[in-house]
């Protein structure tokens, strides 16, 4: 397979394993965040500013996002 130019992976990869790396740990924690305010939201039967089926669709978002960000840096520092 042919190696990846230079010029691209910084496209590709951004600013390098350890920023994804932080990024998807704040991304997943975000979606966590998100899926207890969905949860708590349901339990209490209100709406705390969205339904709780919009909380735990941002949630799933979060958290696919978030497995994005860690693949960008597991694939960063495999390359570096």
């Amino acid at each position: 397979m042919a190696e990846i130019p230079k010029e691209v992976k910084k496209l590709l990869f951004g600013k390098g394993a350890l920023w994804h790396a932080r990024v998807a740990m704040a991304l997943d924690f975000s979606g966590l965040g998100c899926l207890i305010v969905g949860i708590v939201g349901d339990v209490i039967n209100r709406v705390p500013g969205l339904e709780p089926t919009n909380w735990f669709l941002i949630a799933i978002g979060f958290w696919i996002w978030g497995f994005w960000a860690w693949y960008a840096s597991y694939t960063a520092a495999k390359e570096g």
